[in-house]
């Protein structure tokens, strides 16, 4: 049984991953990146801080930890929305000086669009992150059926394959997470995985 106190290493732990994650995807937003998870991450964050906040923490050195990645949290989210506000501003300058001529929100679509010929998405726990791999499996059927062909593997099928794979990562890389890209090249469309080990 765990004790208590390694819960609170436990969630601390993951607290400190998912806040390394949301400044990912921070950059990937201001980036104008496909694929971006930046609300999903960002509730991740919240809810583990909420979590944490509910415990005792029976040495200091835990709830200091604690306290520095909200600190941490929090200079992250000030700075990205000031870099967005900077965004906007030298966007509508631009705007201004006709130098672009569509609104910024369908540049970023249009950008979306030009990088969104491989799609991805970064697994650590099938089974409460299943979510992710249900929305990568519908975006590569209607990929397949854009091309005018059938995808013979049902849903289940497929997650029994990832399921596999995922199991094996885990046996030899304990801590590590699992990529699973949607690939076009040309006429075909693949599905590949690659082990995505924690920094």
């Amino acid at each position: 049984m765990i004790e208590e106190k390694d819960k609170v290493t436990v969630l601390l732990d993951s607290l400190e991953r998912e806040i390394k994650r949301l400044r990912i995807e921070y950059n990937r937003e201001l980036a104008h990146m496909p694929d971006v998870q930046l609300e999903f991450t960002e509730q991740r964050v919240k809810e583990l801080i909420k979590m944490l906040r509910k415990v005792t923490f029976k040495k200091y050195s835990q709830k200091f930890r604690f306290e520095n990645l909200i600190a941490r949290y929090n200079v992250q989210k000030i700075n990205f929305n000031r870099l967005m506000d900077v965004q906007e501003k030298k966007y509508e300058e631009l705007k201004e000086k006709g130098l672009i001529t569509v609104p910024l929100k369908d540049a970023k679509e249009e950008n979306k669009q030009v990088q969104s010929i491989e799609k991805k998405v970064i697994i650590k726990d099938l089974i409460s992150e299943e979510r992710k791999l249900k929305e990568l499996y519908d975006d590569y059927r209607r990929t397949l059926k854009k091309k005018n062909r059938d995808i013979n593997v049902p849903y289940e099928i497929f997650k029994k394959k990832i399921y596999d794979r995922f199991n094996m990562v885990k046996r030899k890389h304990k801590n590590a997470s699992l990529q699973i890209r949607m690939v076009e090249e040309k006429d075909r469309v693949k599905i590949k995985t690659r082990v995505v080990k924690d920094e």
